[in-house]
Formats: C-alpha cells, sequence, structure tokens
C-alpha cells in the first residue's frame, strides 16, 4: 500500500464512531462470517450501532515471486461497534460466530481493544520478500524488508527472556492473564506465535516480546 493508502486506513480506523472488539469465527470461514455479519446488521437497521467490520490481512512475496494474500490473525474478526444489548446479542447470534474475545462469559460484555491494539491489528506490516542469494562459497537465504520498492538490512535482532517451547503469560490487552505455549520466534520482529486455548480449540496469537513473560513453576 503507498503512504496515502496507509494514512486513509489509519484515519478510518481511528475515526470510527464506536469503539473496536474482535469476534471469533471458524478458522478459514471468516470472510463468509464476515459477509453474514453484514448482511444481518442491514436487516436488522443496526447501522447507527455497527459502524464497520473487517479481517486484517497481510501480504507477502514467497522466494518463487508468487504475491500472495493471507489472513493475519485466522479466526478472528474485527468489528466497530456501540456495545448495546441489541447490537451484541445480534453479532454474537450471527451465524458463524462462537462468540466474542474478552468476554468471561455468563452474560459479561467484552472489553473493547486500546488504540494500539486495533492500530498493531488492523494496520498492514511492511511486505516480506525472501530471497536468495548466490555467493562464491555457499547459497544463503536472507530475508529483506521491501520498503517503498528497495530492498535494505535486516533491523538488529530483539531478545526475549524465553524461548520455543516454553510457557509465558500474557501481561496486556484482550488476552492479558492468559497463559499458553511458544510455538515460533521472529527475532528480526520481536514477535513470537503463541498457542493458547480459545473456545474449547488452540489458537495461535502473534505477541510483542514484550508483552510475554515466562510462567515460573515451583
Amino acid at each position: 500500500m503507498s503512504n496515502i493508502d496507509l494514512k486513509q486506513l489509519e484515519d478510518e480506523i481511528l475515526s470510527a464512531k464506536g469503539q473496536w472488539f474482535v469476534v471469533n469465527s471458524q478458522t478459514g470461514h471468516e470472510d463468509k462470517v464476515l459477509a453474514d455479519l453484514q448482511q444481518k446488521i442491514k436487516s436488522s437497521n443496526l447501522e447507527n450501532e455497527v459502524f464497520d467490520v473487517r479481517i486484517s490481512k497481510g501480504s507477502t512475496t514467497t522466494k518463487t515471486g508468487r504475491k500472495a494474500v493471507k489472513n493475519r490473525f485466522p479466526g478472528y474478526i474485527f468489528i466497530n461497534m456501540i456495545m448495546s444489548e441489541k447490537a451484541w446479542f445480534i453479532v454474537r447470534n450471527t451465524p458463524g460466530v462462537t462468540g466474542f474475545i474478552g468476554s468471561s462469559g455468563r452474560g459479561a460484555k467484552p472489553f473493547p481493544l486500546a488504540t494500539e491494539e486495533v492500530l498493531r491489528m488492523l494496520m498492514p506490516e511492511e511486505e516480506v520478500v525472501e530471497l536468495d542469494i548466490d555467493t562464491t562459497d555457499t547459497k544463503v537465504e536472507a530475508k529483506t524488508e521491501k520498503v517503498k520498492g528497495e530492498a535494505v538490512a535486516k533491523k538488529e535482532l530483539k531478545t526475549a527472556n524465553f524461548e520455543v517451547g516454553e510457557l509465558v503469560a500474557i501481561k496486556e490487552g484482550i488476552h492479558a492473564g492468559e497463559e499458553g505455549l511458544v510455538k515460533e520466534m521472529d527475532y528480526s520482529k520481536g514477535v513470537a506465535l503463541v498457542s493458547i486455548e480459545m473456545f474449547g480449540r488452540y489458537t495461535t496469537l502473534e505477541m510483542m516480546f514484550e508483552n510475554l513473560e515466562p510462567v515460573k513453576e515451583y
């Protein structure tokens, strides 16, 4: 996306009338559930209470040069709304929606996302390009970030006080206090893929290193 498009997207996210929430759907069916939500909102005359529904997607380029679009948060749909009783009931009872993230259940309404969480989750990441670089002695695979069409050097590696395979606790956000298993770590971005249990199944989340702490076993 161009800088103009990114600025427009950021303005749309920040100027939305309601608060941002996350609903859960079956992984792989996000587009259908989003369409069902949009239709349900229209047929229920909820346009004055539900203002935006979207999926967070990002583009990647493989080593072969093929462009691909991926869902950055499988199983999640982002919705901007006023959490009225009517809107809350209709959204969570839309086919394919299994619940709101951040609700303790038993009739408790969910917590909205903080502004920084919304931007981190909905703003597209910089496109990553994987390159095969031939040297005189060996073939080395390197990753560079594509910025304004030019390849630049990799960023300084981040550090963490936990490793892959360890149990960590989430410190902030809608999953604060929950524990999960670290599946992968990206030291160039400072993010970890953490598997947590949600609605009776395991879901993988992308979390910043600084928002995780190792769980001490005594």
